[in-house]
């Protein structure tokens, strides 16, 4: 494996459609308007791809510190653990693509002012302490949250507030869903990663209320996010094509319900990444024909 096969591995590129869609959704609320700023756009997407790589990398390399990556690990290949990337290199560049964010952010600020500087502080910030400081949210059995919170209806509604200069319910409400999705990954590590997540204390929900809450986690996950879509139906009856995603969804699901390999769920980790892909086509094809 050359550097930069192990870079791009190192990105989790899988994981993308995690800070893609939200932007993406936002963005075409806003063209349902007919307002659509390209450079807006294209700034928006590279400033969430950013984030999120940093915090991948942010991921590599605090939980090789604290000891919650081992040769035991049952989940994709770390670098840092695999030892294909030093730990001070590591750290090196999760800043820099901090910094990477900061510098498309900051045309973000000044076309959104205050708002916009103040989350992506907070997005930043929240990047680094998610697995990393004395207090981490992962390890405290914070990350679902925050994860839909900020790769949900923030990450849409801070789309939608770029492209339009004002607020939607409609657009936080919408955000639930690719927020439901980016819970969705979590729980699929989670439970795959219960026994080394204990044994390093890393207190995830799948630790502390057990396998079979995570599971029922990801089963509810998947529903929610096609809750938001009932409610705009009226208005974007061909919204409903999302509900297309039940029928893949519906093996997947029984997948994590049936599954006693921890490994296997690797599988399901992919397969959730494109069941968003497919969601987030779905929508903006049905919002936009509505």
């Amino acid at each position: 494996m050359n550097s930069v096969q192990i870079w791009v591995y190192a990105f989790r590129p899988k994981t993308l459609v995690i800070s893609i869609s939200p932007v993406v959704i936002g963005a075409t609320l806003a063209m349902s308007q007919g307002i659509f700023n390209l450079m807006l756009f294209l700034f928006t997407l590279l400033t969430a791809l950013a984030i999120q790589i940093g915090t991948n990398l942010a991921n590599d390399y605090f939980d090789f510190i604290k000891g919650a990556d081992t040769k035991e690990r049952k989940g994709f290949m770390r670098v840092t653990q695999a030892g294909l990337v030093a730990p001070t290199k590591m750290k090196k560049v999760m800043i820099a693509t901090f910094c990477i964010a900061c510098c498309c952010g900051s045309y973000l600020i000044w076309s959104g002012g205050l708002p916009i500087a103040i989350l992506l502080a907070l997005s930043i910030a929240l990047g680094v302490i998610y697995t990393g400081g004395p207090f981490p949210l992962a390890y405290l059995g914070l990350g679902e949250l925050f994860a839909f919170l900020f790769f949900g209806p923030v990450a849409v509604l801070g789309t939608y507030y770029l492209q339009t200069g004002t607020l939607s319910k409609e657009a936080f409400m919408i955000g639930l869903s690719p927020g439901a999705f980016s819970m969705a990954f979590l729980i699929v590590n989670n439970v795959r990663d219960i026994d080394e997540d204990r044994a390093a204390n890393k207190k995830t929900m799948a630790v502390r209320f057990g396998k079979t809450f995570g599971k029922c986690q990801y089963l509810l996950t998947i529903l929610l996010s096609l809750v938001p879509i009932l409610f705009f139906c009226p208005a974007h009856p061909f919204s409903l094509l999302t509900l297309l995603i039940l029928l893949p969804a519906a093996p997947l699901m029984s997948m994590m319900v049936r599954n006693q390999d921890p490994r296997m769920l690797n599988h399901l980790f992919a397969k959730t990444g494109k069941l968003q892909w497919l969601f987030t086509l779905l929508f903006c094809i049905g919002w936009m024909i509505s």
